[in-house]
């Protein structure tokens, strides 16, 4: 690792990943504020590389989250607060960037991938989309790299919007139940009662649903008869039980590891996959054959690469420090028992307040607002107990819901990934492509929350 090659904002994005990590371990009052610090001095730094219409956003949910802080009378306790609040997310994307080389250049994983693409037509959306959930529930954005190239190689718009929604289905219904995704997170964090056991199961149901749902719209309203095969990977699609045990011994390390660490040392989820994460990547990508390179030299080279490519998460780190101020700031000044009275009179029926989260989520989806704002302002304005329902049950929803929103906001992580790799604009794949399956996965998501919900009564 080349130390004189890393940016300044770089190590400062790397300290704010170790003070939160040190602070889960030693209690001092002045770690959170002094984090908070170092977050708004990256954040100012890498304003100016942040695309406009984020910088945009940003500054206004982070004006109407300060002048509700300020309305409160309690401005400086409330920011420091919201920054701080972020840490955590910050933490958890830099976690996952350590896996995300490693993945892409794992022959095991290779081979898992090239099985997969080249499963025979009719069945491979379904293989693409359970593919992708599986390995991104526990690689996050490493298990949709590895298989974007398959979306990218097509020269059919046709097959490329279809492999292209698979892969997005697939990885964002991940976000339902698996704790390594930021949705989980943003959901344990906004209703801090919840732990990840209480709400995995019911999200675990609606991820199948929303893959199944998907798959229904594909087959019956987006298939097409053109004659045109899709372009397969090079080589053979069996998979040999050595390849298979490697790849499980992989992935259920990292599992194993990240638990230990969450038992044992009764940290978070994201202090467990910070303390992981690192040192897993690095042995995994020592043991691969890269550029002839020695064993420490990989190691060194991940290292370098992963510290030096820390700025990237600039928008992340906009969007979740605004986010985080604009929900603790409008409800420090909003009075929440007042909200709850109203909300109880005007929809009395607790399934009519689930349909009308989930409606709200997919407005403000379509509409380009991030997922992230809206958890984060709807449960800081109204928690479980304001809305009448089980904090269990808000969770799930929210669960369903940032997945739903990641495919139809054309500036969300996910789409702008896919519209890199495919080169198709957000806007195109978020918008005309996504647009009405996630209409119909809403409605089916829904009814699977409501049947959820009855049978626990």
């Amino acid at each position: 690792m080349n130390a004189d090659r890393i940016s300044k904002t770089a190590w400062l994005y790397f300290s704010i990943s170790l003070l939160t990590i040190l602070e889960a371990f030693v209690k001092l009052s002045w770690l959170a504020p002094f984090t908070s610090v170092v977050i708004v001095l990256f954040v100012v730094i890498e304003f100016k590389y942040i695309p406009r219409r984020q910088r945009i956003a940003g500054i206004i949910l982070a004006i109407l989250g300060i002048v509700g802080a300020i309305w409160s009378g309690h401005w400086d306790t409330v920011l420091f607060d919201a920054i701080a609040r972020s840490r955590t997310f910050l933490l958890l994307f830099f976690a996952v960037s350590w896996l995300q080389f490693p993945a892409n250049h794992s022959p095991s994983l290779q081979a898992v991938r090239t099985a997969i693409l080249n499963q025979q037509s009719g069945r491979r959306f379904l293989f693409l989309a359970y593919g992708v959930h599986v390995l991104a529930s526990i690689l996050n954005l490493a298990g949709l790299s590895l298989f974007s190239t398959a979306a990218r190689e097509q020269k059919d718009s046709y097959l490329k919007r279809r492999v292209a929604m698979a892969l997005i289905q697939g990885f964002t219904s991940a976000s339902c139940w698996s704790p390594f995704y930021v949705g989980m997170i943003v959901v344990l964090v906004a209703i801090p009662t919840l732990k990840w056991s209480d709400v995995a199961p019911s999200g675990a149901v609606l991820a199948m649903a929303l893959i199944m749902t998907g798959w229904l719209y594909d087959r019956f309203a987006v298939r097409q008869d053109t004659g045109t095969s899709l372009t397969r990977a090079p080589t053979k699609s069996d998979l040999s039980a050595l390849e298979i045990s490697r790849a499980m011994l992989i992935l259920g390390l990292l599992i194993i590891f990240v638990m230990a660490v969450l038992e044992l040392a009764g940290v978070s989820i994201p202090i467990a996959l910070g303390l992981v994460s690192p040192p897993f990547a690095i042995i995994w990508f020592s043991f691969t054959k890269f550029q002839s390179r020695s064993p420490i030299q990989r190691g060194m080279y991940l290292a370098g690469k992963v510290v030096g490519g820390l700025p990237s998460l600039r928008n992340e780190a906009m969007v979740f420090v605004a986010a985080n101020i604009l929900g603790l700031g409008v409800a420090s000044a909003v009075p929440t028992s007042d909200l709850s009275s109203a909300i109880s009179q005007i929809i009395p029926w607790a399934d009519a307040r689930i349909f009308l989260l989930f409606t709200i989520f997919v407005m403000c989806g379509f509409i380009g607002l991030h997922p992230v704002i809206v958890i984060l302002f709807i449960s800081s304005v109204l928690p479980p107990e304001a809305l009448g329902l089980r904090d269990w049950i808000v969770g799930v929803v929210y669960l369903g819901c940032w997945g739903l929103c990641t495919m139809i906001s054309p500036f969300s992580g996910t789409t702008l990934f896919m519209s890199r790799e495919t080169g198709v604009p957000a806007h195109v794949i978020a918008w005309k492509w996504a647009s009405r399956p996630t209409i119909f996965q809403s409605f089916v998501l829904f009814q699977v929350t409501i049947i959820i919900r009855h049978m626990t009564l």
